[in-house]
């Protein structure tokens, strides 16, 4: 552990004083920097499964009631409390830069074992924190008429896309039917409340299924990593002729 000197404490905690007056509502018009700083009530996560406790625990020491699994126990959905003024990475193309939250806030994450019946693996397989939301959204921007939606994850696309009153119709591709089962049911109550009742949902790999679809945007959130999918989507539009136009998460624009 890392030890800092009287002087650097007292930086610290005078920074994270500056940064705690003057956080600002989070909004659909919020963009990027390297420093944000967010009121913790405006702040918009779904959670999906509300008998769900939030807790501070790592996947693996969390007790009954703070998450829920799926079917057969491959996925685990919990809710990740965030505390006040304690930071978060986020990022933009290859820029990185922090946010905090002027009280706690509760982040819905879903994690995934590394095989069947395996450990949890550490990391999350998708957490919906202000890095998630700020890069999906020049995707959902781009959603009208009819849209494709390429991994499912904790459904926050989904949802903001099914809001769009551009959009007619919403197909969503996603190769895992253990996490369909578990998430779906859920994001469609949310949907109906939007007054979206009809989302058909295929089952299979995104990049065999792309290419037999016709749709006018395709969003593609199949990637492990964000920002190095270049390759792989250039050899997947020449191969989706009927796609007009495709957006994969990790390119901003």
């Amino acid at each position: 552990m890392v030890q800092l000197s009287e002087a650097q404490r007292a930086h610290v905690a005078a920074m994270v004083r500056r940064r705690l007056g003057s956080c600002v509502p989070w909004n659909r018009k919020l963009h990027w920097a390297p420093e944000l700083n967010i009121q913790a009530e405006t702040y918009p996560t779904v959670n999906l499964f509300s008998e769900v406790r939030p807790s501070v625990r790592q996947v693996h020491e969390l007790r009954e009631g703070e998450y829920v699994d799926s079917q057969n126990g491959q996925f685990r959905y919990a809710l990740r409390l965030h505390r006040r003024g304690a930071p978060l990475e986020t990022w933009w193309g290859p820029k990185t830069g922090t946010v905090l939250f002027d009280g706690d806030i509760e982040i819905p994450i879903l994690f995934e074992r590394e095989a069947p019946g395996g450990a949890w693996r550490t990391y999350p397989w998708m957490s919906l924190t202000p890095a998630e939301l700020l890069t999906l959204r020049p995707g959902t921007k781009q959603a009208k008429g009819r849209v494709i939606i390429a991994g499912l994850g904790l459904a926050h696309q989904l949802i903001e896309v099914g809001k769009r009153r551009a959009v007619t119709e919403l197909t969503v591709v996603e190769r895992s039917r253990e996490l369909v089962e578990m998430i779906m049911p859920r994001a469609m109550a949310v949907l109906a409340q939007n007054g979206r009742t009809e989302v058909r949902v295929l089952g299979g790999d995104a990049f065999e299924l792309l290419p037999k679809l016709e749709a006018d945007v395709a969003l593609i959130d199949t990637f492990p990593a964000y920002g190095d999918n270049r390759k792989a989507m250039a050899q997947l539009r020449k191969r989706c002729p009927k796609i007009k136009k495709m957006w994969d998460w990790g390119w901003p624009s």
